[in-house]
């Protein structure tokens, strides 16, 4: 974590992410899309603390059986990577380098912040007719807790 022009830079992992049954849907060529939360507030001593900076962005893994290869698709910077392993790839898909969250100008001076991160899998998009066939199954539904660190004042 860094700070610098009234923004924080941060980068962290999620460990644990990727299940036995979403390999194998990866490996059909089925997209695999991480949602990521980043969200900063101001400490108060009202029942609710003030939010006054979040980020939002997504990150994609998908397979090409034809080049035999995976491409992550990284929201925070626009970036494809093309991997040739998939336990390459997963550590891509769940590792963020570095992600910047705006500060608003509502930030009183002296008064402690928080970061809040929370990665979510989105649900997966069948095509259409497999859609109508397998409409109440969802192969995973994966979400973390939110982890929560003070920022340095």
């Amino acid at each position: 974590m860094k700070q610098a022009n009234g923004a924080w830079k941060v980068g962290f992992s999620v460990e644990n992410c990727f299940t036995e049954k979403m390999d194998e849907a990866i490996q059909t060529g089925i997209e695999t899309i991480f949602t990521f939360y980043l969200q900063v507030y101001q400490k108060r001593n009202w029942p609710w603390d003030r939010k006054v900076g979040s980020f939002q962005f997504h990150h994609s893994l998908r397979y090409d059986p034809i080049r035999n290869e995976y491409q992550v698709t990284l929201g925070e910077s626009g970036e494809a990577v093309f991997i040739a392993s998939l336990e390459e790839a997963k550590k891509r898909m769940a590792r963020v380098d570095e992600a910047e969250v705006q500060l608003s100008s509502l930030i009183t001076p002296r008064v402690a912040l928080e970061l809040r991160i929370k990665a979510e899998l989105d649900p997966i998009r069948l095509p259409f007719h497999l859609e109508y066939l397998f409409i109440f199954v969802s192969l995973w539904d994966v979400e973390t807790d939110w982890h929560v660190t003070p920022l340095p004042m």
